[in-house]
């Protein structure tokens, strides 16, 4: 027989039938596709059990009761005993009691459904709770979309962490990841779930996102599962439940999860444990939505505060390169096999069997630097190219880094300053053309000037074909004015 079977039998809820199979009151077979089938023994188990515990006799009294160690009507007399200091419906449970001594039955062959007939007509007469079984349970949450929701901002607070641990020890541009590094990231983040979660149930019995739903989960006799047993658990959950985050397998696990929650079925990982729900206010889902917008708040000044740079007001060359080079690890920016060294010349890399293809014309311009008492107060390049005949690429990459490495260490560049958006937005809409603009006390100028060549408006200027004489100038400077 089928859970919905035995249900229907025994008029028991899901729950209270799982009770007692851990108990270890009933053993039902497992099938092949992993449910459970319930014998005729099972029924009858169920029956007895039911009628017993109407009739207020504990659960270790029938687990003695089965395993032999007691006898019915020693328990029954003991039962007696205690119905009679009961208040309410102490008179019929003792009639009943009585009844079940005087046909001289023990557990097995108890036909509890004879009596049961008569509680029940009892209970539809008074309206009685008295023969109620309630409690026989491990409390489980059956709310499929609270849990999910709940672990998916504890996922995202792990995924925070990691992008923070990125951002500020390694300088990697969070906002720039790939989709295949995104998809790493998220492993990295269920691997400190991995860590993290056992430690934080067996400290507070619950997560953040859990704690927002005021979800809890422990033993039934309230004490903390320990970090192993919290462990155990949550490999659970990533194994069984999200399916190792493996695409379409872990929709195919997290859909079978929903299923078992939405019919009242524990969880396979909650087996051993309560979990349980402090109330179902719709408070907590404002509550939730207020603390996803925190996450999102704290993501976004991560990666603001990457735009902030090592050193900050007056600085030395050593340290204007110190910013330039953060600023080209940050946005990806390579120069090939050059680097621009601690004195702002460019260098030549230790050759590491890395091959470099140049294709156009682009050399790394020269920086040229004003310096008043030790500091820097102007950076400038000039580049002058005459009859090329490859493609020019546009400079707008070092006018950039130079901008930021000046502009990143002054007082105005705080952190959530939309300085660097203006200030890139000013240079590649002028791709190839002069313009003059001031930002934080700082101004900005560039002079081009070429012929010979076609601006397509592709980022690119191309030598005009049957032209053996061409030129390009371009000279740009960052100076502070104050």
């Amino acid at each position: 027989m089928k859970i919905k079977e035995i249900e229907s039998l025994t008029k028991m809820e899901r729950s209270n039938i799982r009770f007692y199979e851990r108990k270890g009151l009933i053993s039902p077979k497992r099938l092949a596709n992993g449910y459970r089938d319930y014998s005729e023994n099972d029924l009858q188990i169920l029956l007895r059990i039911k009628l017993l515990r109407s009739l207020h006799i504990s659960i270790d009294e029938i687990i003695a009761l089965k395993g032999g160690s007691k006898s019915l009507s020693d328990i029954l007399d003991n039962q007696i005993e205690k119905l009679e200091r009961e208040e309410q419906d102490v008179s019929y449970a003792k009639d009943l009691c009585r009844a079940i001594q005087r046909d001289r039955v023990d557990f097995a062959d108890l036909d509890a459904k004879k009596y049961l007939d008569g509680i029940n007509k009892s209970i539809e007469e008074t309206a009685s709770t008295y023969f109620s079984i309630e409690g026989d349970e491990i409390p489980q949450v059956f709310h499929p979309w609270r849990r999910f929701m709940a672990r998916a901002f504890d996922i995202f607070m792990y995924d925070i962490i990691w992008s923070a641990f990125l951002a500020f020890a390694f300088n990697i541009n969070i906002m720039a990841r790939s989709n295949w590094e995104a998809l790493l990231d998220t492993y990295i983040a269920i691997a400190i779930m991995l860590v993290l979660e056992p430690l934080l149930i067996k400290l507070f019995g619950t997560t953040p996102g859990k704690a927002i739903f005021g979800l809890r989960i422990e033993f039934c006799d309230g004490s903390p599962l320990s970090y192993k047993e919290g462990l155990k658990r949550t490999w659970g959950v990533i194994s069984i439940g999200m399916g190792y985050y493996i695409p379409i397998y872990s929709l195919i696990r997290l859909w079978k999860s929903y299923k078992l929650c939405s019919e009242n079925e524990t969880q396979p990982w909650d087996e051993t444990i309560c979990y349980t729900i402090k109330d179902k206010k719709q408070s907590r889902g404002l509550l939730y939505i207020a603390a996803y917008l925190v996450l999102f708040a704290i993501l976004f000044t991560i990666t603001y505060a990457q735009l902030l740079p090592p050193n900050r007001g007056n600085i030395t060359v050593a340290e204007f390169v110190e910013n330039h080079n953060y600023y080209a690890n940050h946005f990806g920016v390579g120069f090939g096999d050059k680097y621009l060294d601690e004195s702002g010349k460019w260098a030549e890399k230790e050759f590491d069997n890395s091959i470099y293809i140049e294709i156009g014309y682009d050399e790394e311009p020269e920086y040229h630097f004003i310096i008043e008492n030790g500091y820097v107060t102007g950076v400038s390049f000039e580049v002058e190219i005459e009859n090329n005949e490859y493609w020019i690429s546009p400079y707008n990459t070092y006018m950039y880094l130079i901008s930021l490495a000046i502009t990143g260490a002054q007082d105005q560049m705080h952190l959530y300053s939309k300085l660097p958006n203006r200030i890139l937005k000013n240079i590649d809409n002028n791709t190839f053309k002069n313009f003059h603009f001031e930002e934080a006390g700082i101004t900005f100028n560039c002079d081009i000037s070429y012929w010979g060549y076609i601006n397509t408006q592709s980022d690119y200027l191309w030598p005009e074909e049957n032209i053996d004489e061409n030129y390009f100038s371009l000279n740009f400077s960052v100076n502070k004015y104050n």
